[in-house]
């Protein structure tokens, strides 16, 4: 039935795409040639809109017309004067160029002030514009990602409509990280430098297959003006009524003639706090309760170096450099008790767990852009090395006793150093063509590294061994070959996207020491996607879409290292070099009301999953936290994204995504309906001065064999731009009411454990930012990563 739905979908675009519809094609420039970035253009009959769409970056736009003719096309610009023409419209018609005159001859005394709705849709993504929006600040990229519709953060882990295990890319280019080391990439990119999030949850094929929960790609802001521009800011925020955190940054451009160069820093230290308790009962009547409190000190240092050579009007070649250099140091102190009918048998248990982690990730980067024709075909090659040193260590320092006794006084370290090398390289070819299509073919070579030694210390009569324990090593190598096509365009009031990706995956994984264990997998998977858009009216006012696409999720590189640490004296986490990566089907089908309201039905379904397990044995003591592949997962869900305006100074972006999941394993079945209600308020009040407030609240998440209880949280911001709006002024509180921490149970065959955590959730920010410029305006170019699946699987 599958094979059957896609067949049919291929075959019904097949019969779209030759349907007779006409196309115009155009580019919108100046006087002197240079491309008009995002106008609108409108065609018209008489006074009757027929078409209309913004012009990309490059100034080019396409549209769809159901029959030939005479027409009016109009275009404007805040920057330019309105144009309004005549054109003549057949099926062999050529392509239009529309110039545009400046409204003045001193383009230094126009300012233009334009605002972005918080979200919007496009075809194949939602796009949540966080630049100059007060909730934002002082926020890292993963708090952000807790605004996003859909989008859902739990410990690090990410999903996208309740389906866990997405992926994170910076300006297309995907994170070589994951588990903790994406964790602390993210937590140290600041919405300071961030412009918008896009929302990927069905990724076409251009894009790496991995990543069973879509994708969420980062942009950054760009430089837009010739000569010395820049920023220089810097937020401070604590933990109300605990610890203060601080982030000084700077970001430099220059730009002249052909060549540009970039150059920022970001010093980021805080502070955190972590408190966890747990109780589960033991088969021979004991009752276990374990008390932990946690702080984390993050210390990092980021810089970003980038150079651009514009080698002609339609070729330029970059060079980038992401450096971040930093440490976090957490101590946790634990308290447990194990408490029998009978006052004998009773234990205590006291320890100091501290971890310490060290990371130095550089990533260089080469991207060349060359423009084929006049209709915007492309060329594009980006290329990408990573290196990822991170020194890594856990202690355990603990003594249990009976009510008389010292039974035991242990004392070790473990070391679970890790290096990582990654090259990738990925080359694509966009052809745009005279009626309506456009083209895509492409391909894509990873080749990964990784070495991990770990060893143990122990503490014994006063004196550190080395060898009382063996250490082992874990020799990672993974080598994937991809190639994708796309083809997109319009006919009879469709848009769609379709695309075929092929991956072959080379993997092995050697485990020397305690037990020598060679693993070796070799697999090649096919993965298309589908993307319609159907106009139910002239205006383009109401549609239709359905998207689907297959997905991939191998294991992060962090997870197949079979380090072992422990949490506390009962316990334990652990990798699994032999887990096996986990396949994801979805489908979804969506009604656009007004080119603002969105409702919309979804279904995926995952086999092999991998998720954190919490395992026990009843009896047994110990708990066991590691990653295994654990049967299936299905996730049906309904979205309603309603925007509404109030009044003209108060905007609202309200999502509402009702859930239904089954999460089932040979060691638990558990089913669970669910929803998140998300909204977002924008308010504008005199004297310049604006408002944000986002809410969220969801009653459980089911992820694996644990659902949680509620979490919510209320956040809001403040913003007053000053000085000719060059001094931008924020203030935020997150998590107002303190509402956003969990309490969660774990079910694994006859053992019940109950969690709870509290985390420094509620902040205060405070936040300065001064801009500055000496120069004009110029058309930036946009810089893309090769590497962004490999960065996140680094974590």
């Amino acid at each position: 039935m599958k094979h059957f739905v896609i067949c049919l979908t291929w075959l019904f675009i097949t019969l779209l795409a030759n349907a007779q519809s006409i196309t115009v094609t155009g580019k919108i420039v100046t006087k002197s040639g240079q491309p008009v970035p995002f106008a609108s253009v409108v065609i018209l009959k008489d006074t009757t809109t027929i078409a209309g769409k913004i012009a990309d970056e490059n100034g080019s736009f396409l549209l769809q017309l159901e029959n030939a003719g005479t027409y009016t096309i109009r275009v404007t610009h805040a920057a330019y004067a309105a144009l309004q023409q005549s054109i003549q419209v057949n099926t062999t018609s050529e392509p239009v160029t529309l110039i545009l005159n400046t409204t003045s001859n001193d383009l230094n005394t126009v300012t233009v002030t334009a605002k972005r709705s918080f979200i919007t849709r496009r075809i194949d993504r939602v796009v949540m514009n966080v630049q100059d929006n007060a909730i934002a600040t002082g926020k890292s990229s993963l708090d952000l990602f807790r605004l996003a519709p859909g989008v859902f953060v739990n410990n690090g882990n990410i999903s996208i409509n309740g389906v866990w295990g997405t992926r994170v890319m910076v300006n297309g280019r995907m994170l070589n990280l994951q588990g903790d080391d994406l964790k602390n990439y993210l937590t140290n990119l600041k919405s300071s430098d961030i412009r918008s999030i896009e929302i990927i949850a069905h990724p076409p094929a251009e894009y790496d297959a991995a990543g069973s929960g879509g994708i969420i790609n980062i942009v950054m802001k760009k430089n837009s003006t010739s000569g010395l521009s820049g920023y220089a800011g810097a937020d401070y925020y604590t933990g109300l009524g605990k610890y203060p955190g601080y982030l000084p940054y700077l970001s430099l451009n220059y730009r002249k003639n052909k060549i540009g160069f970039s150059a920022g820093y970001t010093y980021d230290w805080h502070k955190e706090f972590e408190e966890i308790t747990q109780d589960r009962t033991f088969t021979d009547g004991g009752l276990y309760h374990s008390t932990s409190f946690s702080s984390t000190v993050w210390n990092s240092n980021t810089v970003k170096l980038g150079a651009t050579y514009d080698i002609s009007p339609k070729q330029y070649l970059a060079i980038d450099y992401t450096g971040q250099f930093g440490w976090n140091r957490d101590s946790t102190r634990s308290l447990t008790d194990i408490i029998y009918p009978s006052n004998l048998k009773n234990t205590f248990s006291t320890g100091i767990f501290p971890t310490y982690s060290k990371t130095n990730f550089s990533n260089i980067g080469l991207n060349y852009s060359a423009t084929t024709d006049s209709l915007g075909s492309k060329f594009t090659l980006i290329a990408d090395y990573t290196h990822n040193d991170r020194k890594s260590s856990s202690g355990t320092y603990s003594q249990t006793a009976d009510r008389n006794n010292l039974l035991t006084d242990t004392a070790f370290n473990f070391l679970y150093p890790s290096i990582a090398r990654i090259f990738t390289a990925d080359a694509k070819f966009n052809k745009v063509l005279k009626h309506g299509l456009s083209i895509t073919v492409g391909g894509k070579t990873t080749i990964t590294d990784i070495n991990n030694k770990n060893a143990y210390e122990v503490y014994k009569n006063g004196v550190w061994n080395n060898n009382a324990v063996p250490g082992f090593n874990y020799q990672y190598s993974e080598k994937i070959i991809a190639g994708f096509t796309n083809i997109s365009g319009g006919a009879a009031g469709v848009e769609y996207k379709l695309g075929l990706r092929g991956e072959q995956s080379d993997i092995s994984g050697e485990l020397t020491g305690s037990q020598d264990t060679t693993i070796n997998r070799h697999y090649f998977n096919l993965f298309p996607s589908a993307f319609i858009t159907k106009d139910l009216d002239k205006k383009k006012q109401h549609s239709l879409n359905l998207s689907y696409n297959k997905r991939i999720k191998r294991p992060s590189y962090f997870e197949l290292n079979p380090y072992k640490y422990f949490i506390d004296n009962y316990s334990v986490q652990t990798g699994n070099p032999f887990l096996n990566p986990q396949f994801t089907h979805s489908i979804e089908l969506g009604y656009t009301l007004k080119k603002q309201y969105y409702f919309g039905i979804s279904y995926a379904q995952t086999k092999d999953v991998i998720n954190q397990l919490v395992e026990s044995s009843p009896d047994q003591k110990q708990m066991t936290i590691l990653r295994k592949n654990t049967g299936s997962n299905t996730v049906y869900t309904g979205t309603f994204a309603i925007p509404v305006t109030i009044a003209s100074w108060w905007n609202t972006s309200n999502n509402l995504l009702l859930t239904y999941t089954q999460s089932k394993g040979p060691e638990f079945n558990l089913k669970k309906v669910s929803f998140v209600l998300q909204t977002e308020q924008e308010i504008s009040l005199p004297h310049d001065i604006g408002v944000n407030l986002n809410a969220f609240y969801t009653p459980n998440v089911v992820q694996a064999n644990i659902i949680t209880g509620r979490m919510a949280s209320v956040d809001i911001g403040l913003q007053k731009k000053l000085w000719n709006n060059k001094l931008t002024a924020k203030a935020a509180v997150s998590d107002i009411f303190y509402t956003n921490n969990f309490t969660a149970t774990s079910y694994y065959n006859a053992s019940i454990i109950t969690i709870s955590q509290k985390a420094q959730t509620r902040t205060m920010t405070l936040s300065l930012v001064y801009n500055f410029s000496a120069g004009k305006k110029f058309s930036t170019k946009q810089r893309g990563n090769s590497n962004a699946e490999e960065k996140s699987r680094l974590n």
